[in-house]
């Protein structure tokens, strides 16, 4: 994949996963007003052993775990590119492929547990 082919479906990957990054705040959003006002975080052997108010710092992070998923995905991939530069020359269409599906994976993956994690403090 060269030149402006690749940056359009990279574009493409980046905006897509953006959306659905933000999925766990909407998420966040309509579950809000379900939510008990204290809402277990941390659990030891199935007992909920930590709480945190419903509008506490944790559940935005929670809700941002997709968002934060992508932001490091791309952070690794410019480290990773720049480091290893020849190897991503030398291996273009593989890496760019390898990317563009490990950063949207990667997003699905953070934004599935964000969700999960929300949905069970309902």
């Amino acid at each position: 994949m060269k030149g402006a082919a690749h940056v359009t479906k990279w574009k493409k990957v980046i905006a897509l996963s953006g959306i659905i990054g933000i999925v766990p705040v909407f998420v966040y959003y309509f579950l809000y007003p379900h939510m008990p006002d204290q809402v277990p975080i941390h659990y030891t052997g199935g007992t909920p052993d930590r709480y945190v108010g419903k509008s506490s710092l944790e559940l935005l992070v929670l809700a941002l775990l997709g968002e934060l998923g992508l932001i490091f995905m791309l952070l690794l991939y410019t480290v990773l590119r720049r480091r290893y530069q020849g190897s991503f020359q030398k291996n273009e269409a593989t890496a760019a492929m390898t990317w563009l599906i490990a950063v949207p994976a990667v997003t699905v993956l953070f934004a599935g547990i964000g969700i999960y994690a929300l949905t069970e403090m309902v």
